[in-house]
């Protein structure tokens, strides 16, 4: 009996599992939190109202394989609302733009803006900088990246990390901290031409982006989002009850402890639970440092900084001011909110429900719901006489690791460990250190197993 274990029950280890049943007469898919999901969970409050663990919203991977494993789901199509594009913004200045999560330069004071263009339009040449401080004072110029970058960064990192420290290369792509909006549209769109200037200038709309890449031949995804007051959880619901339902043994509480090998082969590993399973291939999406360690592997030794998640989650008396967006920026120093979800513009509910999101330390003291209502009414994503009427606090330890040069050099390092020393494990998942979309994730996770698959 051919068997291959699958480590790591987030949606890439649900999505590998289902995949290798395909070639595989037995599939464990082992979690060692008491559900499958990771961050895609929901949580409920005192009330029995359900919120998601942040911003996600499912998106179609171009990947056909992928795709009909993730939404060919019982009564798709009737129980989830599809969207074309997800609705976004940012409030910066003590303004909301709700065409793009960019910074708009703009709305700084005048004299500031003038100062600030005359250094962005003297940076013409490519940075080498390999730390993030450096490379954006070499292309946004010095007053943008004081004024605009470094309060995002702040936001997301931590004040007291010397941001020489931290890599070019992150997830402060992602969030948008490497561009902005300096001109109008017209303007911006010339200026683009020129490769330097497109790195660092933004687009003013996700439509306009997204004409230019139907133009280049691009498929654009659809993003779903299950009209069910669960949320999330749904998805995971239903792509477990896929799994099981192909024969997949899901053991959650578990970990591995050891992990036996011959030569380059894993051939075994013990579980927490006692038992011991023979394996043929091992699919990791769990960060390669705990394989290491039970297959009494060299580690490249760092202890990481993380950052702690504290998720407001709120149910209201009112509906939010904004009946538009999806999900919302907030690149102002004035709050320490860095992300919002507006549900009701996600589903179809009688309840008015939004989470935001802070990046703090773990020994920091946890930001208060009451403090949260205060930050949306200022900003305006809330009316001044809402109330709350049920809400929670969630609190999720070390879930945000801060992108330090030694950090990103040990993950790479213990990546290049674990995946050189045995020809039966493929490292997949944000933890390898090669994606952050989880869409990304997905298409490199089918595409390594595709061609292990092919070659075994």
């Amino acid at each position: 009996m051919r068997t291959c274990a699958v480590v790591g029950g987030g949606i890439c280890g649900i999505t590998a599992s289902i995949l290798l049943r395909k070639h595989y007469d037995r599939v464990v898919l082992i979690e060692q939190s008491e559900s499958l999901g990771g961050l895609l969970n929901s949580v409920a409050d005192d009330a029995g109202n359900y919120y998601d663990q942040g911003t996600h919203i499912p998106a179609s991977t171009g990947v056909a394989e992928i795709d009909e494993i993730l939404f060919n789901l019982p009564q798709f199509s009737k129980n989830w609302h599809t969207f074309t594009q997800l609705k976004t913004g940012n409030y910066f200045a003590g303004e909301w733009d709700l065409e793009t999560q960019t910074i708009d330069a703009r709305k700084l004071d005048s004299a500031l803006y003038k100062q600030g263009i005359g250094e962005f339009m003297s940076l013409t040449s490519e940075s080498e900088a390999d730390n993030i401080e450096q490379y954006l004072c070499e292309t946004l110029g010095v007053v943008f990246y004081q004024y605009l970058a470094k309060p995002v960064i702040n936001k997301l990192y931590g004040s007291d990390v010397s941001f020489t420290d931290l890599a070019k290369n992150t997830s402060i792509n992602y969030f948008g901290a490497t561009r902005i909006k300096a001109f109008n549209a017209s303007l911006s769109r010339v200026l683009k031409q020129h490769p330097e200037f497109d790195k660092k200038l933004g687009y003013h709309s996700a439509a306009e982006f997204e004409a230019l890449l139907v133009a280049q031949g691009t498929n654009l995804p659809n993003y779903y989002y299950p009209n069910n007051p669960k949320g999330a959880q749904v998805w995971i619901d239903q792509l477990q009850a896929k799994a099981e339902s192909l024969g997949v043994e899901i053991r959650c509480n578990s970990q591995v402890l050891d992990i036996e090998y011959q030569d380059d082969l894993v051939t075994a590993f013990s579980l927490s639970d006692g038992s011991r399973i023979k394996c043929d291939l091992l699919f990791w999406s769990a960060p390669p440092v705990f394989a290491l360690k039970a297959a009494n592997l060299s580690i490249a030794n760092y202890k990481p900084i993380f950052r702690t998640a504290n998720i407001l989650h709120f149910t209201f008396d009112k509906q939010p001011l904004n009946r538009e967006s999806h999900y919302l920026w907030n690149w102002d120093p004035c709050s320490d909110i860095f992300r919002v979800t507006l549900y009701n513009n996600l589903r179809q509910s009688d309840k008015y429900q939004v989470s935001a999101e802070v990046l703090r330390y773990k020994a920091d003291p946890i930001y208060t719901l009451e403090q949260g209502i205060i930050d949306l009414k200022n900003m305006g994503v809330i009316s001044p006489d809402t109330k709350m009427k049920s809400g929670c606090v969630q609190k999720i330890d070390n879930t945000f690791p801060v992108p330090t040069h030694e950090f990103c050099n040990t993950t790479q390092l213990n990546y290049e460990t674990l995946t050189n020393s045995f020809k039966n494990i493929i490292v997949s998942g944000r933890f390898s250190g090669r994606c952050w979309l989880l869409s990304d994730v997905l298409a490199l996770a089918h595409k390594e197993l595709k061609e292990y698959c092919t070659v075994g």
